[in-house]
């Protein structure tokens, strides 16, 4: 996969219902590709504008980790955001894993 140059960090927080209390863990993925698009839409409220974060993290990357869900964060340098939707494409040519942010 081309443009794997980065690398990310991916937070995940989940309950731990026996101790009650919120678990943070950390992965830190060398070699994924990042890039951010603008987006924008007119209605009748205005013009509403977003930036969307796309990260694609080729397999071999990715390993047998936990997948990423919404509502988790996802950082690459001074970047921070959060995870809106994820595709895993791994059964596919150039198998990855797809992340859209905000």
């Amino acid at each position: 996969m081309l443009g794997c140059d980065k690398t990310i960090t991916l937070v995940h927080t989940a309950y731990d219902s026996a101790a009650d209390t919120d678990i943070t863990t950390e992965t830190v993925l060398a070699g994924v590709s990042w890039y951010a698009q603008n987006r924008a839409a007119v209605d009748s409220t205005g013009l509403h504008s977003a930036r969307v974060y796309k990260c694609r993290i080729p397999a071999a990357v990715w390993g047998d980790a936990a997948l990423p869900v919404p509502g988790d964060t996802i950082r690459c340098g001074t970047v921070s955001a959060a995870v809106l939707d994820v595709h895993d494409n791994r059964g596919k040519a150039n198998g990855h894993i797809y992340v859209e942010a905000s």
